[in-house]
């Protein structure tokens, strides 16, 4: 037998090994992920054989390593440390650690935001503190490079009268000193104030074309246009040649045409203000003016909501009067609200005696192991079901299987509502369920788009400002409202305007958002919405059940301010059964006429002339014309309290529905 050699080879040098890099603060401190300050990276490495003799950093893929740690021989086995990362912007931080024999491990790489600038507003059409009174202003808003941009304007006034964001048409307003104030934040959440005071001034041709603007307004006649346009072309000639006194006096007869021949306040305001600013500029007298210019001031921007913890998936309160069930289960897009929400209808079970059940798997454990939808007996242990944005992202061709309840899911909440049982749609309901048209006049009326928003607007990229207006003051759901109010939410379009069809609560005011400066370039190019009348919450008894839609509700912001909550805490108590309010339809009324003649408790003369009468009823509140509803209400009232028209039982429920229509009518002549 020989004798072999063996040789043993080496074990190849292993580089170390990082931990993966940890940021502190671990939550960023801004909006969209990002810090509004310095952000501390830590790293550490272990190399059990060699020992770790550094780490290293670099801000940017390409950027050179630089270290951040480093040890001395013996290389210790673990080597840890940490460093401060100011660097703005959005930056790819890559990390290694070097072993104590030279060996680099491989690059890893954390992302960190960092925004700490806010953003800048100014307004180019005023120039050196000046702007002729036919201008629009339209801001720039600028986020300094490398910001995270989204620039969204919170909050706007107008010589502190709070408004919307949008452009402003200098012939609103008058000849003189104002200030425009603009509150903007980044999407980091960076915020500041921007004051800008301006002096508004007019002359001859601007006055001129303002005259053209208000006869195509509608606000002055063309023939009283025609004798503005020659007076004040005549007052300029003798301006020009210098006869002052003449030009005033050609001025003053100006404004008496204006004043005998309009009762547009807006048109004769303008008009007379600017003759009279000529008349002082013709003779010297102008006022001096202010100072004018942009002031900055730092202000708190947008936070972060910190996620949702502590729910579960049924509640057993001592002493809870009911029990509701909160359904969020999503097959198409993803509202970031459900977690919210869900936490806020536990708490207010809490608070105000009722049991929650949760059916969204997503929310596991927080959540029903399966689908409480089996019938409608087993649903009946619900005084109501919240549909919390449910998306199922259907469409009327999609198949049954598609929607956010199956075909027998369906079926069994069918029952549920047939048999009294109440339902809340909040927002993202109304965006489900699209090939069953029973489900849309339960939910009043189908999701079709919304505009775009900023991302500096915090907690909603596709939310924008918005003027609502409370239509019905004395129901419990909006009693704690004022007449208009403003807020901020993603904002629906519908494949229909429900009006007709439901009991309206509150509706958004389209002018208040159609050019708004925080959607796109809605400001030049107007956004296509509603056509002018918007409902956007509303009420209704439906196929046997009470059904309350608010289509409000995108933004996680709105489930943690008062006023919203309590439209949504007032919809679950009416859906629930626990309190009474007037939510009366038309077409509820005509369901009933239908049915009662149907079935021979009215007759057939009573329910045509009652069919009749609603009709010229519903037309004139579409018409807003409620003194003429009232008088067809009143009638048939007349009909139902004849013993002829029908059954004693027929008649008195016809009366009790004109009679919630007849009030509702009353409420809104008042307000």
């Amino acid at each position: 037998m020989s004798v072999a050699s063996f040789v043993i080879a080496a074990p190849a040098s292993a580089a170390p090994t990082s931990a993966p890099a940890t940021l502190t603060p671990a939550t960023p401190t801004g909006t969209n992920n990002y810090y509004r300050g310095p952000v501390t990276l830590n790293l550490s490495a272990t190399d059990a054989a060699n020992g770790v003799q550094r780490l290293e950093y670099r801000l940017g893929n390409t950027a050179p390593f630089q270290t951040a740690v480093s040890a001395t021989a013996p290389y210790p086995a673990t080597v840890a440390g940490s460093v401060q990362i100011n660097q703005q912007g959005t930056t790819t931080v890559g990390y290694r650690a070097i072993g104590g024999d030279g060996s680099a491990e491989s690059v890893r790489t954390i992302t960190v935001r960092i925004d700490t600038v806010a953003p800048v507003v100014s307004w180019p059409g005023i120039v050196d503190g000046h702007v002729g009174h036919t201008a629009t202003l339209i801001p720039t808003r600028t986020d300094p490079a490398p910001g995270s941009g989204g620039v969204f304007i919170h909050k706007m006034w107008i010589d502190q009268l709070e408004t919307t964001p949008l452009p402003i048409a200098t012939s609103t307003l008058a000849a003189g000193a104002h200030t425009i104030s603009v509150v903007a934040s980044d999407a980091a959440g960076n915020a500041a104030r921007f004051d800008q005071t301006f002096v508004v001034t007019t002359s001859f041709a601007d006055l001129d074309t303002l005259i053209g603007g208000f006869v195509t307004s509608g606000a002055i006649s063309a023939e009283l246009a025609a004798g503005l346009h020659t007076k004040l072309a005549e007052a300029a000639s003798l301006a020009e040649a210098g006869n002052a006194n003449q030009a005033k006096r050609a001025l003053n007869q100006f404004v008496a045409a204006v004043q005998g021949g309009t009762n547009s306040g807006q048109a004769r305001d303008t008009l007379v203000g600017d003759a009279r600013w000529l008349q002082d500029q013709i003779a010297g007298n102008l006022p001096a003016d202010p100072a004018t210019g942009m002031t900055v001031t730092p202000v708190a921007g947008p936070n972060p909501i910190p996620a949702v913890t502590g729910l579960v998936a049924s509640t057993n309160f001592p002493g809870a009067k009911f029990r509701v069930l909160y359904f969020s289960a999503t097959k198409g897009f993803r509202h970031d609200h459900i977690p919210d929400t869900a936490l806020l209808v536990e708490q207010w079970g809490q608070q105000h005696g009722f049991d929650v059940d949760i059916w969204d798997s997503r929310l596991a454990p927080a959540s029903l192991t399966s689908t409480p939808f089996t019938s409608g007996a087993d649903l009946a242990k619900y005084k109501t079901i919240i549909f919390s944005s449910p998306v199922d992202g259907t469409n009327p061709n999609s198949p049954a299987s598609a929607d956010a309840l199956n075909a027998s899911e369906l079926a069994a909440f069918q029952d549920y509502i047939r048999a009294g049982g109440g339902y809340l749609a909040l927002h993202g309901a109304s965006d489900a369920i699209h090939n069953v048209s029973w489900y849309r006049d339960l939910v009043g009326a189908w999701f079709t788009n919304h505009p775009g928003g900023q991302n500096g607007e915090g907690t909603c990229g596709s939310c924008i400002n918005v003027r609502v207006n409370t239509e019905d003051p004395s129901n419990p759901a909006t009693a704690h409202l004022p007449k208009s109010w403003l807020t901020i939410d993603e904002l629906y379009n519908f494949d229909h305007n429900p009006r007709a069809e439901v009991h309206t609560l509150l509706s958004l005011d389209e002018e208040s958002y159609r050019r708004s400066l925080n959607s796109g370039n809605a400001a030049n190019n107007p956004l296509p919405l509603m056509g002018g009348d918007h409902p956007i919450a509303w009420c209704q008894e439906y196929d046997g059940g009470r059904a309350f839609s608010l289509i409000l509700g995108h933004d996680r912001a709105q489930y943690y301010r008062d006023p919203f909550t309590q439209i949504l805490l007032a919809g679950i108590n009416w859906t629930a059964g626990q309190i009474e309010a007037n939510c009366s339809t038309f077409r509820q009324t005509r369901t009933l006429i239908t049915a009662s003649a149907a079935a021979g408790t009215l007759t057939p003369e009573s329910a045509a002339d009652a069919t009749a009468l609603l009709d010229d009823a519903q037309a004139a509140y579409l018409r807003l014309d409620y003194n003429a509803a009232t008088t067809s209400l009143n009638n048939i009232i007349a009909i139902s309290g004849s013993p002829t028209a029908g059954t004693s039982a027929a008649r008195g429920e016809l009366d009790h529905q004109a009679r919630q229509l007849r009030d509702w009518m009353f409420t809104l002549k008042r307000s």
